[in-house]
C-alpha cells in the first residue's frame, strides 16, 4: 500500500537467545558426564636453556567407574622427562581423586556449565553478527569462569588468587548464533603476578574450543594452558594441550 514503510524485524541479540534457551532448560548441561571419551595429551616445556621433549599420551576415560579405575593409558611417550611426566601424573590423579564427584567431573567437561549463562549485567558485547557474538565478562565473572568456581564460597587460597587475577585477567567468550551455543573461550593475564616469594607468573594463557556432544550440549573438545614462570632465577615454561574425542554413551548415570 502506497505511503506505508515496511520495517524489517530486528534480529534477536545474543542475550535474548541465551535467555530463551535458559527458560526452556536448554542451557543446562547434565551435572555428570554421560560419555566415555578419549583424551589426547601433549605436555611440553623448558627450564632455562633446557628445552624438554614433549610427552605425548592417549587416555581413555570412563567417568562412571570408581576412583582408581577411571583412566586407562592407551599410549604414552617412553622415557619422558620428570616435569612432563609429573604434569601427566597430576592430571590423572585429579581425575582419579575419590573426592571428584560426578558434578565435579562435569564442571570441567562441559563448556560454560549451568549457572554461568551470560547476561547484560555481567557481559559486554564486543562484536555481534548474524552468525556469532563475542562477549567480554566483567572482572568478577571473568575470574570465576577462569577459576571454575561458579557461585560457591572461595577458600583462603582461592580468594588470594582471585584478588590477584581481578585486575590482571582479560578474556572473552564466542557464541554461535542463532543456537546460542558457546564455541570458544580464551583468557590471559595482562601483566606478571607473584604467586610465591620465589616465583612469578610472567605469562599465562588459557584457550578452549567447544564441540557439540550427541545430547546437544557443548563440551570442551580442545583445551590449552600455557604458563611461563620465573623461579629461582630461571625462566620456566609449561604447556599442556588436550583434545577430547570418541564420545561413547554410558547407559546408566553415575551415582554420587
Amino acid at each position: 500500500m502506497a505511503g506505508v514503510m515496511v520495517v524489517p524485524a530486528q534480529a534477536e541479540d545474543i542475550f535474548d537467545i541465551l535467555a530463551r534457551n535458559d527458560a526452556v532448560g536448554r542451557a543446562a548441561a547434565p551435572d555428570f558426564v554421560p560419555y566415555r571419551h578419549t583424551v589426547d595429551v601433549v605436555v611440553s616445556g623448558s627450564k632455562g636453556d633446557d628445552v624438554h621433549d614433549p610427552l605425548i599420551a592417549k587416555l581413555r576415560i570412563d567417568p562412571s567407574q570408581p576412583p582408581g579405575e577411571r583412566v586407562t593409558v592407551l599410549e604414552q611417550t617412553e622415557d619422558a622427562r620428570g616435569e612432563m611426566e609429573k604434569a601427566l601424573r597430576e592430571m590423572i590423579e585429579e581425575i582419579e581423586d575419590e573426592d571428584r564427584t560426578p558434578a565435579a567431573q562435569a564442571q570441567s567437561f562441559w563448556c560454560n556449565p549451568a549457572g554461568a549463562t551470560p547476561n547484560p549485567e555481567d557481559f559486554t558485547v564486543l562484536e555481534e553478527t548474524d552468525a556469532m557474538a563475542r562477549l567480554r565478562p566483567t572482572a568478577e565473572r571473568m575470574v570465576s569462569l577462569f577459576m571454575q568456581t561458579g557461585d560457591r564460597d572461595l577458600d583462603r587460597k582461592e580468594r588470594s588468587m582471585a584478588k590477584k587475577l581481578s585486575d590482571r585477567l582479560e578474556g572473552e567468550l564466542v557464541y554461535h548464533k542463532p543456537s546460542g551455543r558457546i564455541q570458544e573461550a580464551a583468557f590471559h593475564i595482562t601483566r606478571p603476578m607473584t604467586v610465591l616469594l620465589i616465583a612469578k607468573i610472567r605469562e599465562m594463557r588459557m584457550e578452549q574450543g567447544c564441540s557439540i556432544a550427541p545430547n546437544g550440549h557443548p563440551y570442551v573438545s580442545r583445551f590449552s594452558m600455557d604458563v611461563q614462570v620465573t623461579a629461582l632465577g630461571k625462566n620456566i615454561t609449561n604447556v599442556m594441550e588436550l583434545s577430547v574425542s570418541d564420545l561413547e554413551l554410558i547407559e546408566a548415570a553415575p551415582e554420587g
